[in-house]
């Protein structure tokens, strides 16, 4: 049996890993839902969102319960403009 290549070892073990993490990545999807916000939507969000801390926590953990989720799981910028929150089921 002929050996292979040790860079082809190396990309099949990071394809190995990459799917793995892809595969976990599905299930985590499943009990999460993300909400993209205009930071300026008139609400204030933007303000509290962009700081993070305790404020960033209360809102996104408002924003979720609003929207029929859980606790947030994760808050922030998103993209220029805009912020984002995921929530838990």
């Amino acid at each position: 049996m002929p050996l292979l290549p040790r860079s082809s070892v190396v990309v099949a073990s990071s394809l190995g890993l990459i799917l793995g993490a892809a595969a976990i990545g599905e299930a985590q999807a499943d009990e999460a839902r993300s909400f993209v916000i205009a930071a300026n939507d008139g609400y204030g969000l933007a303000d509290c969102l962009g700081e993070g801390g305790e404020c960033g926590r209360a809102v996104a953990d408002a924003w979720c319960a609003a929207n029929g989720g859980g606790a947030a799981l994760a808050f922030g910028p998103a993209a220029k403009g805009a912020y984002v929150v995921t929530c838990g089921d």
